[in-house]
């Protein structure tokens, strides 16, 4: 097919990493599942893998690092990062290491009122429409509480 590259060869599936990295920061287990995906043999993968990481071009760490500092500054709760992070096929001690990074010295009620903003929490229903907001970014139901409750005492 044209404008297809050979992935069975170093420098086709080389290309198509180079392409793929191009589009979208990728973990180092997504690179090899697509490489896999598309017929790479594994000892191609496993060269083309290498090289990239010895290039500088897939770094877990540094991905899981960004993604991390993303969710904060975006005001998500470590448990969606957490799970977006592992869904990214990071590895665990990678995923702990970033987490710890970004929200270690953070105070989850503090973030979690941040993350409400100018929502209303002046009756039960929007108290609880608050609350489940929280949850769904992420925040333990225990912050998320405290955060409306701290809201509404200001």
């Amino acid at each position: 097919m044209p404008g297809r590259t050979d992935l069975t060869t170093g420098s086709g599936a080389a290309t198509f990493v180079v392409n793929s990295l191009a589009a979208k920061a990728q973990s180092v287990a997504e690179i090899e599942a697509k490489l896999a995906r598309r017929g790479v043999t594994p000892e191609v993968a496993a060269g083309v893998v290498t090289d990239a990481i010895r290039l500088g071009y897939l770094d877990d760490a540094e991905l899981a690092g960004q993604l991390a500092r993303g969710f904060v500054a975006r005001g998500y709760g470590r448990r969606r990062a957490a799970t977006t992070l592992r869904r990214r096929r990071l590895p665990a001690a990678v995923v702990d290491a970033a987490l710890e990074d970004a929200y270690g010295a953070m105070d989850e009620v503090t973030l979690a009122r941040a993350a409400l903003g100018s929502r209303a929490t002046d009756d039960d229903v929007s108290r609880r429409r608050a609350a489940s907001f929280l949850a769904r970014r992420g925040f333990s139901s225990a912050a998320a509480w405290q955060a409306v409750r701290a809201d509404r005492s200001d």
